[in-house]
């Protein structure tokens, strides 16, 4: 039976937060130990009165309950006279102490035995002996001070009678501290506080963290998710991976995905952008194009990131000629594009003009991309991102259609909800979302167990193909 869908989103809190959960427990724990290790031992030594009444030489019923009242009445006005100055001044002197009345006051407690005529005096102190010899005499000096507190005349009986039933015992184990309980005081404690800050900062946390967000935000289908790979900054491309790794599985996801989108269209000419750099539109748009390539169609990646071109790059072709070149009609066509191996034709950014969204939105950027749809299956154009410019929405404006690419816990909500209006204010088609960098954790891939010949660990020496122009490896993540 599945977990309530309330307590399932606490676990995934917690599973995604568990480092700060982990580092509010150990240190809430080694608080409470510390504080144990370095806390002054307490020992308690008790002692306990009787109190009675003397029935004045009656046996009648009458006179034992009145005895037994003025016994009970006495016994709840002593619990105050036991810690008064009086008693506290004549325990120092007699046991020679160099405390103060006050100070031996606040060592000492007394209350009634509930439902009794029992006085239980407790004293605290860091040594064993003298909290019993304190006990002791403050159990002595008060049975000797009765008479006066009674007012009783010089040779008659006071009304009441105390004695002493258990004397005080030298303790041998200290109240305080208790090193497991105060240990499991932090811990407790400290968990507490963990799932609080998760909590909170799960609140705070204005980031993407799953499609499901995803879809929400932006009503469009998601196409799927790219997992986090810790090899990506060094081979972005999924040409150098494994045909069975996670990566390569997730861009043939995509690509199968793509041909569901609005089935009564044909989209050859996609564009690749995202709301802010950094969130990996380039090496998507590049293994999206590889991806469909390696499926047999005829594919033409662009690079229109006028003003910080990637993707070329990362293919390991010059960039000095290219698209620039193109629409301004300095190079033609054939001049300006360059194969990549036998898989897909390349158009680079070429020069870094000075108006890049003029050129972008130009009718020679749409006549161009009107020849290509006839010359290729497929036409991936890696744009700049929507939000800092608006380059991308003067492109996406004549493609066929447009992939988002969030990154996981770093995009923003408003910044995809920023960078939706500024497309659809274009009437760009949007076509789907793609979910990128997401943590192993944050993802399933049933593939891995599924991959012929065994897992992924096992494919990859007998799969593992050659490096192929991988270039500028550290800004994979662009």
């Amino acid at each position: 039976m599945e977990p309530p869908v309330d307590l399932r989103s606490a676990l995934h809190m917690v599973r995604d937060q568990w480092i700060l959960v982990a580092a509010a427990t150990t240190l809430a724990t080694m608080v409470a130990g510390l504080v144990s290790w370095q806390q002054q031992p307490v020992y308690s030594a008790r002692v306990t009165l009787f109190v009675s009444a003397f029935g004045g030489g009656s046996d009648t019923a009458a006179s034992a309950y009145q005895g037994s009242l003025l016994a009970q009445q006495r016994a709840k006005s002593y619990t105050q006279l036991l810690r008064g100055e009086t008693v506290m001044r004549q325990v120092a002197e007699r046991q020679h102490l160099k405390l103060t009345p006050a100070q031996l006051s606040a060592m000492t407690s007394a209350e009634v035995v509930p439902e009794t005529v029992l006085l239980a005096v407790t004293v605290l102190d860091a040594s064993p002996a003298r909290a019993q010899r304190i006990a002791n005499g403050v159990a002595d000096s008060f049975i000797a001070l009765i008479p006066d507190f009674e007012n009783t005349p010089a040779g008659k009986q006071p009304p009441v009678r105390v004695s002493v039933v258990n004397p005080a015992v030298r303790p041998t184990v200290p109240i305080s501290p208790q090193p497991r309980r105060n240990l499991t005081i932090g811990l407790l404690a400290g968990l507490v506080i963990g799932i609080g800050l998760a909590a909170a900062r799960h609140a705070l946390d204005t980031t993407v963290k799953s499609t499901k967000q995803l879809v929400e935000l932006t009503r469009v289908p998601s196409l799927g998710l790219v997992p986090m790979d810790p090899n990506a900054a060094r081979t972005p491309l999924v040409i150098n991976d494994s045909p069975y790794s996670p990566r390569s599985e997730a861009f043939r996801k995509i690509r199968t995905n793509l041909t569901f989108v609005d089935l009564d269209r044909t989209r050859k000419v996609m564009l690749v952008t995202s709301a802010v750099a950094g969130e990996g539109k380039s090496t998507t748009a590049c293994n999206l194009a590889i991806t469909a390539a390696e499926a047999g169609k005829r594919v033409m990646l662009i690079d229109a990131d006028l003003r910080r071109p990637r993707a070329a790059r990362y293919l390991g072709l010059p960039s000095g000629v290219g698209l620039t070149s193109v629409l301004i009609g300095s190079a033609t066509l054939d001049v300006a594009t360059q194969p990549w191996g036998d898989l897909l034709s390349v158009l680079a950014s070429g020069p870094v003009p000075p108006n890049p969204s003029e050129l972008l939105g130009s009718s020679h950027m749409r006549a161009l991309l009107d020849h290509l749809r006839h010359e290729y299956d497929l036409v991936v154009i890696d744009g700049p991102p929507v939000l800092p410019v608006a380059d991308a929405t003067a492109t996406a404006a004549a493609c066929d259609g447009t992939i988002v690419v969030v990154r996981y816990g770093k995009t923003k909500r408003e910044q995809v909800h920023d960078m939706m209006n500024a497309l659809r204010t274009v009437d760009a088609q949007i076509l789907g979302t793609v979910l990128n960098l997401v943590p192993e954790r944050g993802s399933q891939y049933y593939y891995r167990e599924y991959a012929p010949g065994g897992t992924v660990a096992d494919q990859v020496a007998d799969q593992q193909r050659p490096l192929i122009g991988v270039h500028g490896g550290a800004e994979a993540n662009r």
